[in-house]
């Protein structure tokens, strides 16, 4: 925790202006350069380079580049800022050109003097693109490294609004697996979607890699010599850690806080309530009512009807669900005869977890938003959810026809497979979120 500690100290005395001034300095800088391009002054782009870069982008080498762009995918229509981040003295610029034919991303390198030391384009469809609704001009992110007593360091992601805070603040807490803190799909970051729609509109957004990613081999030693595995070590404990820091910086408006929950990451948001205090309510994304196991055992017979090539795969797991279902279930059962070879502890934890009841009981208020097309946590949950809360005047429902577990929108059935075709969440679902979080932390 002392690195989240360490650099989270760094930003405070920095301050917030600092940032705002910055951002708005590199969006100037960017287009002064997309001017001369459009210009077709290259000697003065030219000139825009460190020293130790001008050879290497010489004028006659921009020219080239930019007529071949434009000759190739059309000519540009417009551009808008898409991407803008520090790396120590390096500030990174992205914009969004469009072009007749095919959009491309010009990304622009600024060293502290504002002059250039990289310059290159790159087609759209082959990395992520930040949506419309997303202003990198509003926010700063940080990258941060959570350093628990699992003794396992973990990657998480801060952004922070331009200007005076306090602000409100909203904890992403992912889905089930090994998640990272975009929920990476490819180019498909549907967190990062989330993080930057909620900064631009002034909320400070945590997210973080959950403790599977990039640590198997650790978890795998600590898997093979039976060591507890639970919800706690899996989300908790990471969690908690961050929020005690975060709790200290005054950035942070601790009257203010929210839990944004995905998939499994939302059934734990009635705990978080019960054991920090602070928290206004939560948005489910996606959330399942019925226990883990009885909603895996819904997904597979699901794609047992719809990519029926892999039935043998999925009644193995579904049998394994079941026997993990057993109320005398054993903490040293054979790992690989539970679900995913996960550990028996995982399941007896989630299995004595009521997480409806506490969910009915607890004060803060609830957005629940399910896809109709989402086949991971199917859209009769939410009508569960309705029934269990009805006493609860402080919760809401919204049902999405076109969308699936990711929040990505489509006709066709959904698979697995649909969650790595290039798109962001779209702009109606973060205004649905965004008029919500408002609404509760009376902004």
């Amino acid at each position: 925790m002392r690195n989240l500690i360490l650099v989270l100290v760094a930003f405070t005395f920095f301050g917030f202006e600092s940032f705002a001034q910055r951002n708005l300095r590199g969006k100037a800088e960017a287009d002064s350069c997309i001017a001369l391009f459009l210009r077709g002054d290259f000697k003065g782009l030219n000139s825009r380079f460190d020293t130790a870069y001008r050879s290497y982008y010489s004028k006659e080498v921009l020219e080239k580049d930019w007529k071949e762009l434009t000759g190739t995918y059309g000519s540009y229509a417009s551009h808008r800022l898409e991407r803008l981040e520090s790396y120590g003295p390096i500030t990174l610029v992205g914009n969004y050109l469009k072009l007749d034919y095919l959009p491309f991303l010009m990304n622009l390198s600024f060293n502290q003097e504002w002059k250039l030391v990289h310059l290159s384009f790159m087609p759209t469809h082959k990395t992520y693109v930040a949506p419309d609704y997303v202003n990198p001009a509003n926010f700063e992110e940080f990258g941060l490294m959570l350093n628990t007593r699992h003794l396992i360091a973990n990657q998480a992601v801060i952004s922070v609004p331009s200007g005076k805070g306090p602000f409100p603040t909203v904890f992403i807490v992912g889905d089930a697996g090994p998640t990272d803190r975009d929920n990476s799909f490819e180019n498909n970051k549907p967190y990062k979607d989330l993080a930057g729609a909620l900064a631009s509109n002034g909320f400070v957004v945590f997210r973080m890699d959950k403790r599977g990613v990039g640590n198997g081999l650790m978890m795998q030693k600590a898997q093979m010599a039976y060591e507890s595995f639970t919800c706690r070590e899996d989300y908790l404990d990471d969690l908690y850690y961050a929020y005690d820091s975060l709790m200290k910086m005054p950035f942070v408006d601790k009257d203010k806080l929210f839990v944004l929950g995905h998939g499994q990451g939302g059934i734990l948001a009635p705990l978080v309530f019960k054991e920090k205090p602070g928290f206004k309510g939560a948005i489910m994304l996606g959330v399942n009512h019925k226990t883990t196991l009885e909603t895996m055992i819904d997904q597979y017979n699901y794609l047992m009807k719809v990519t029926p090539g892999y039935q043998v795969t999925y009644e193995m797991q579904i049998n394994r669900a079941k026997k993990a279902m057993d109320k005398k279930l054993k903490p040293l059962t054979p790992h690989e005869e539970m679900p995913y070879d996960i550990p028996a502890t995982y399941w007896i934890w989630l299995n004595n977890y009521p997480h409806v009841k506490m969910a009915a009981k607890s004060n803060q208020a609830y957005l629940f938003l399910q896809g109709g097309r989402d086949y991971q946590t199917r859209p009769e949950n939410l009508e569960l959810w309705k029934k269990s809360m009805a006493k609860k005047k402080n919760a809401e429902y919204k049902l999405y026809p076109k969308l699936n577990h990711q929040f990505e929108e489509g006709d066709a059935e959904s698979t697995y497979s649909e969650y790595f075709i290039t798109t962001n969440l779209p702009a109606y679902l973060m205004t649905d979120i965004v008029d919500w979080l408002k609404r509760q932390s009376g902004n």
